[in-house]
């Protein structure tokens, strides 16, 4: 074993039982903390599926900017961590094509863990959701706590080396239409707010580490487009005010368009791949080589390699919507035929979702309850969950895929750690299975496959 990665796995060992102390001890202040931030999350099923209870959550407010601090060494522990059974060799990857999505609005310790463990697994990306409804929730320029946090984390993160992308999503009720307020989320009723706030959020967070701009999530969706028809025509109004404010801070931030949920034509949804293709028809800005196309290739149950269809169909793999390769080669299909053949596609969410070794509060008791209705989030095995996302990884920099295919963002990091996702005796959020982090804060089998893969 080489001494650099013999010393960043006893390094990652020696952080854990310090970080699972730490964790434990801060969790009852998490759950009693003040005000509301609601999780976000992308498509876990179909576009008919509406979006679970929001839980609460927040986090104390840090030091001001200026004040966000280095990181220190980890002292070590007095006892020897479990040993872990043995990882079997995995492919080199490209680390600066990988990241992750996480929950950010967290107390510093918390925060200062959840960029740890990300360095590990070797990542070069942080992705987090800026829920506008909860950083400008009352009127327009009164900031909550909320954005502080954000910032300062985002910054820390940064000067640890960290690329950072932003997804800015769900209006403020104040900014809504009149009928949509209350409702599920959705983008205001004059899209120049949105564009004040994109703004405002540069701002307040500065450039430096901002590397990418998500603008909106799952807009094909009705739970992410309520009170708005849902058409890249309705969606491109907001894009494009937002695209130039972004422009007017900065030229080098990569510009995104939402990932889009792939899924059918619905009462509550719209078809990912014909929204896509009328999208490219409104006219975007191809000639900007800092604009990419962002996409959420998900596989569900079914393997990266995995084409549609099954001959024994079995539920989630009779569309191609369910298949990994499937999505990404439809939508790179329909960026050639719009001239596109130079840009990129961005995987701004994917994953894949088991509660198989998912514990409540501990590695002995468990595993939770899969989601009622969702039988296929416990189809696959822990260990088909690590093998999935490493392949996933591995094609998207490899072959023909390499060629157009930016960076990965894996989803999610700590999801199933937040207080009340994971559950001893009823259902569990179903945004937990795909967590790298268990209920307690230590790692599933997906992080160990990840942290074992070479990187350059």
């Amino acid at each position: 074993m080489q001494p650099k990665r013999f010393t960043v796995r006893l390094l990652t060992l020696l952080f854990s039982v310090l970080l699972i102390a730490s964790f434990s001890q801060s969790a009852g202040q998490l759950a009693r903390a003040q005000g509301t931030l609601a999780a976000t999350f992308g498509a876990v099923v179909g576009g008919d599926q509406t979006a679970p209870t929001q839980m609460p959550i927040t986090a104390t407010p840090v030091a001001a900017a200026t004040d966000v601090p280095n990181a220190t060494p980890t002292s070590a522990p007095t006892t020897a961590p479990a040993a872990q059974p043995a990882i079997p060799p995995q492919p080199s990857l490209h680390s600066d094509l990988m990241g992750i999505q996480v929950y950010a609005n967290l107390e510093v310790d918390r925060w200062w863990g959840i960029v740890d463990r990300a360095q590990f697994m070797g990542f070069k990306w942080i992705k987090f959701q800026v829920s506008w409804k909860e950083l400008e929730p009352v009127t327009k320029g009164e900031y909550s706590p909320t954005m502080t946090v954000l910032r300062d984390n985002m910054i820390y993160a940064g000067r640890r080396g960290f690329k950072m992308m932003l997804s800015i999503v769900n209006a403020p009720d104040w900014a809504r239409p009149a009928e949509a307020r209350g409702q599920q989320d959705g983008p205001p009723a004059n899209p120049q707010d949105y564009a004040d706030f994109v703004g405002a959020v540069l701002d307040q967070f500065g450039t430096q580490y901002i590397s990418a701009v998500e603008l909106w999530n799952e807009p094909n969706l009705q739970r992410e487009w309520t009170g708005q028809p849902i058409s890249a025509a309705s969606y491109r109004r907001y894009f494009d005010v937002a695209y130039n404010a972004i422009r007017a801070r900065s030229g080098s931030i990569v510009v995104l368009t939402a990932g889009l949920a792939p899924t059918g034509a619905g009462a509550a949804s719209a078809d990912d791949r014909q929204y896509l293709r009328d999208l490219y028809k409104t006219g975007l800005p191809l000639n900007d080589p800092n604009f990419a196309i962002g996409v959420h290739p998900y596989g569900w149950a079914n393997a990266p390699d995995a084409r549609c269809c099954a001959e024994q169909k079995q539920g989630w793999d009779d569309q191609p919507y369910f298949f990994f390769l499937d999505n990404i080669l439809t939508y790179r299909q329909i960026m050639v035929e719009n001239n596109h053949a130079g840009g990129k596609l961005w995987g701004t969410e994917f994953g894949w979702s088991t509660f198989d070794g998912l514990h409540y509060k501990s590695h002995v008791d468990g595993p939770p309850a899969v989601p009622t209705g969702e039988p296929w989030m416990n189809r696959i095995t822990e260990q088909q969950q690590a093998e999935y996302v490493v392949r996933a990884f591995e094609l998207a920099q490899t072959g023909d895929l390499a060629a157009y295919m930016g960076p990965m963002m894996l989803w999610n990091m700590n999801f199933a750690s937040l207080p009340e996702f994971v559950k001893a005796d009823q259902p569990s959020r179903p945004e937990s299975g795909y967590s790298v982090l268990d209920s307690d804060w230590g790692t599933r089998l997906v992080y160990r496959y990840l942290e074992a893969a070479s990187k350059n």
